[in-house]
C-alpha cells in the first residue's frame, strides 16, 4: 500500500513456521518429564500439590513457545523481520535499510548465481513449507554480509520493487 500524502510504502506479511521433529521432541519431553516430576511428588510429598500445578504451567509455556511466526514489515525501503513466539513474546530479529540490501530474488533465480558462493550469515524466515515459494536477501550489514530467507507476498515484492526496482526481481 501507498500512502498518498507522504509517498511512503507499506507492507506486512505475517508467516507461520511449521513445526518439524525438534519440535515436537521439545513437546514430548518437557511433557514426560513433566508426568514424571508430578507423579514423583505426588506419591512421596503430596502437599506439593502446588508445585505440580506449577509445573504444569511450565510446561504450557514451553509447548506455546514452539509455535512461532515471523512479520516482515517493509516500509520505504526498510525491512524489519520480527518473531512471534507463542502469541505473546516478540522480538526483533533482523532490521535492513533500503541502502544494505545489494538484491532480493525468488531463490531459484538465476540473478543469485554470482551470490552462491559467497560467506553470509543465513538467517531463515520462512515457514520451512516446500510448496511456498520462498525469496532470498543479500544484504551488507554491520556484522558483515547476510542471506536470508523469507516467503513475502506478492503484493510485497511489487511494493519492494516500486521502491527499488534495480535491487528487486520479481521474476
Amino acid at each position: 500500500m501507498m500512502n498518498e500524502n507522504t509517498g511512503d510504502v507499506f507492507s506486512e506479511v505475517l508467516v507461520k513456521r511449521k513445526m518439524v521433529s525438534t519440535n515436537y521432541l521439545i513437546v514430548l519431553a518437557t511433557v514426560l518429564g513433566a508426568a514424571v516430576l508430578t507423579l514423583a511428588l505426588l506419591l512421596f510429598l503430596p502437599t506439593f500439590i502446588v508445585v505440580a500445578i506449577a509445573i504444569w504451567f511450565g510446561v504450557y509455556f514451553v509447548i506455546s513457545i514452539q509455535k512461532v511466526e515471523y512479520e516482515y514489515i517493509f516500509t520505504s525501503g526498510d525491512l524489519d523481520i520480527d518473531q512471534i513466539s507463542g502469541n505473546f513474546k516478540r522480538k526483533r530479529k533482523l532490521e535492513l535499510t533500503g541502502d544494505s540490501i545489494e538484491i532480493i530474488a525468488p531463490e531459484d533465480s538465476h540473478e543469485l548465481d554470482s551470490y552462491r558462493n559467497g560467506q553470509y550469515k543465513v538467517y531463515d524466515f520462512s515457514s520451512r513449507d516446500k510448496s511456498k515459494k520462498r525469496y532470498v536477501i543479500i544484504a551488507n550489514i554491520s556484522n558483515g554480509r547476510v542471506k536470508v530467507f523469507f516467503e513475502p507476498t506478492e503484493k510485497m515484492i511489487d511494493n519492494m520493487w516500486k521502491y527499488s526496482p534495480r535491487r528487486v526481481k520479481k521474476y
